[in-house]
């Protein structure tokens, strides 16, 4: 067993453990969607300087996921329909191994 089957498997039971039911995957932003049994809709706290050196912070909504348990490779053309509401596909940022934080915003 190599480095990336555990970081899968360990990943898989993380996922499996916090996901929530209603979290739908609409590729090319089509409805209905694909339901997502294993995904973590959070917010999360970030934190942008822009030019004029005052610190923003922000709380976005993200999607964690196993790449493993997509439909599809996730684009801009993307949505995530969670707790009723639409979103689209800001940034999908790998974790390198098995998984990805995917930020969203509202459509």
């Amino acid at each position: 067993m190599n480095w990336g089957s555990v970081a899968n498997r360990m990943l898989g039971v993380a996922v499996r453990t916090f996901s929530e039911p209603g979290v739908y995957w609409l590729t090319n932003g089509v409805e209905p969607g694909v339901a997502l049994p294993q995904a973590v809709f959070d917010t999360s706290h970030i934190e942008v300087d822009p030019e004029t050196g005052a610190p923003v912070s922000s709380a976005n909504p993200v999607l964690g996921v196993r790449l493993a348990d997509l439909p599809n490779e996730p684009t801009s053309r993307d949505r995530v329909r969670a707790r009723g509401q639409l979103y689209r596909i800001g940034d999908v940022q790998p974790d390198g191994v098995a998984g990805a934080l995917i930020i969203l915003k509202k459509a």
